[in-house]
């Protein structure tokens, strides 16, 4: 098995992505992958996801967040790279 690697990265998504269940969807798919971080509504409509974990579980949950939870239309993605911080005890969500 490869060793893991950690990483992280910070996640937005645009289009109709608030007010849908988003950061809850984020949450538990955070939680089942053990992600470390936070997610939040961002003023600008966007949702904002910033992780620290093992590289794989990042990229799953990138994928995750692409299709979103069932009322959800995401129109655009962008993932940013970076070494981690080790700034995270847990993954919540941001008011």
């Amino acid at each position: 098995m490869a060793k893991s690697e950690e990483a992280r990265a910070r996640i937005l998504v645009r289009g109709f992505v608030q007010g849908v269940g988003f950061r809850y969807y984020i949450l538990q798919k955070a939680q089942e992958m053990r992600l470390k971080g936070y997610t939040q509504n961002l003023p600008n409509g966007e949702v904002e996801a910033v992780v620290e974990g093992d590289k794989l579980f990042i990229e799953d949950l990138y994928r995750a967040m692409q299709r979103g939870p069932t009322k959800a239309k995401v129109k655009d993605h962008v993932i940013e790279w970076s070494d981690p911080k080790n700034q995270f005890r847990t993954f919540l969500i941001k008011k």
